[in-house]
């Protein structure tokens, strides 16, 4: 080509052949898809440095939402292990509220059955105490009945012996003691009720 221009520049008014011309149009093309390749070279290399880059990127972004999905999950599972502990722990409350209304009920139930079972108690023990003081009433009863016979059996016997003897001296003495005894006796059994009810 530089010969072309050399040849212009020595004679500008020369003019050039078809075949020149021609030939000048070939390398003026030549040049041009030269360029022209070489721009569509680095378009392709560019082109795939960029789909590189975006396959890249699709890999990348396929392992986050894959991350994503695995912390999502997980926070579910924790989540749902958060919400049975938390289920677990009212139940046991539940529980527990229910075994300390169940010991409140108990305990107020032994309390009133301790208190029947004093009661019961000192029924139990007001009812031996009158059973044994009306046992020794009947029986101090019985012992004077006994002696009021005797009296009387002394009595009937009395006209036997001779009035105004020493033994019947000595049987109005036994009479009067008798009947002393049998007084003191009865006093006793009396004053011991209230006795045992002051006690």
């Amino acid at each position: 080509m530089d010969s072309p221009k050399i040849s212009e520049n020595e004679d500008v008014g020369h003019l050039i052949t078809p075949q020149e011309a021609c030939n000048r149009i070939a390398e003026v093309v030549q040049e041009a898809v030269r360029k022209m390749e070489l721009v569509a070279e680095e378009k392709m290399r560019l082109y795939k440095k960029a789909r590189l880059a975006v396959e890249a990127c699709d890999r990348e972004l396929e392992e986050k939402v894959r991350e994503a999905q695995e912390l999502k999950a997980a926070r579910l599972r924790k989540k749902q292990q958060v919400e049975e502990l938390e289920s677990i722990v009212r139940l046991k409350q539940a529980e527990a509220e229910m075994f300390q209304l169940k010991a409140n009920e108990a305990r107020q139930e032994a309390e009133r059955l301790q208190s029947i079972a004093l009661t019961k108690s000192k029924t139990a023990d007001q009812d031996y105490a009158s059973m044994y003081l009306k046992w020794r009433l009947e029986e101090a009863e019985a012992e004077k009945q006994s002696l009021f016979e005797k009296i009387k059996l002394q009595d009937n016997q009395r006209p036997a012996v001779g009035v105004g003897s020493s033994s019947g001296a000595g049987g109005d003495s036994a009479q009067t003691m008798m009947l002393s005894k049998i007084q003191d006796l009865l006093k006793n059994v009396r004053s011991m009720p209230a006795k045992s009810e002051g006690h």
